[in-house]
């Protein structure tokens, strides 16, 4: 029985789904599916924002000094996504981005005038 001849390279095309879009993520949280599958959510985190400010109205009409401001104390983890992965994948991002940090790590900055002037 002759052995299979493999190709010697192949292409991956790499296509935004109609759901991309960029996120900030100042971190994550997740853990274990029942199925062994690992979850994970990004987040970006932020002061909490008021859900009511009223303000005085002076005599002239313009708007005066705060009178009652409403809301949540502390601070908000609004959660931005959620990814699922199986162990093969999550190894492949930690990698991923391990490898992009030492890039960090070992590059000097980039300053705003570089990013202006066009300067890699």
């Amino acid at each position: 029985m002759p052995t299979p001849q493999f190709p010697t390279s192949i292409q991956f095309h790499y296509i935004k789904s109609h759901l991309f879009r960029v996120i900030h993520s100042e971190g994550a949280i997740g853990g274990l599916t029942p199925s062994r599958q690992i979850f994970m959510s990004l987040f970006n985190e932020r002061a909490a924002l008021p859900q009511l400010i009223e303000f005085a109205i002076l005599p002239e009409g313009k708007i005066g000094s705060e009178i009652k401001r409403e809301g949540k104390d502390g601070i908000v983890r609004e959660v931005e996504i959620g990814v699922l992965m199986d162990a093969t994948a999550a190894k492949n991002l930690a990698d991923f981005l391990l490898s992009q940090v030492k890039l960090i790590e070992e590059s000097e900055p980039v300053t705003k005038d570089d990013s202006v002037s066009g300067r890699d």
